[in-house]
């Protein structure tokens, strides 16, 4: 039996598959017609408009020179923002989206993990790879939001970040000896970086 993720009402992924049906039916198209011009089948289609499948960029771009959404809706924008934080709760993605990027200066605790924004690669992958019922290529999506994150690093004026970290992350084992070899290397180098 496929566990249903919970969706919250104004999710990007229910947003765009509500848009996609109402401009569907607007256009009095049907579902296989849909699938024709996208090039896939009519069960991905419904399943783009249930929120049960998450849109690729091609579907996105396709689907905005099918309907012309300029100016009302963009498939595309839709799409950033569904991979932007995908599982993520809404507080989080605003905070992701409008609040993260615009920081100068960033506090935290953190007695369990080594915190996101400085995360590898690979212990991200090893944590979200863990998580419960993550299909693989939700475990890809949220990693790559993960590092699309931590960009804000690298801006000419980043964030001043003061973090604390509880000792236990440093030992604790994420993903065996190479994975964290990696990630204590990483912290070292990004601990020499003024700001950090």
């Amino acid at each position: 039996m496929d566990a249903v993720p919970f969706l919250e009402p104004d999710s990007p992924r229910v947003r765009f598959g509500t848009e996609m049906r109402r401009l569907r039916e607007a256009a009095e198209l049907s579902q296989a017609a849909v699938a024709a011009r996208l090039g896939c089948t009519q069960t991905q289609v419904s399943r783009l408009e249930k929120a049960t499948r998450t849109p690729s960029r091609s579907d996105a771009e396709r689907l905005d020179l099918l309907f012309g959404t300029s100016g009302r809706v963009s498939f595309a924008r839709l799409y950033e923002r569904i991979v932007a934080q995908p599982g993520s709760p809404s507080w989080f993605r605003n905070w992701a989206e409008e609040i993260e990027p615009s920081l100068l200066v960033l506090r935290s605790w953190d007695p369990l993990l080594v915190p996101g924004l400085l995360q590898t690669e690979a212990y991200a992958r090893h944590i979200f790879g863990h998580g419960p019922q993550l299909a693989p290529e939700e475990v890809d999506e949220r990693v790559e939001a993960r590092m699309r994150r931590q960009r804000i690093l690298d801006r000419k004026e980043p964030p001043m970040l003061l973090m604390l970290l509880d000792e236990g992350v440093l030992f604790r084992r994420i993903g065996g000896s190479e994975v964290m070899r990696e990630q204590l290397g990483h912290l070292h180098e990004e601990a020499r970086r003024a700001w950090i």
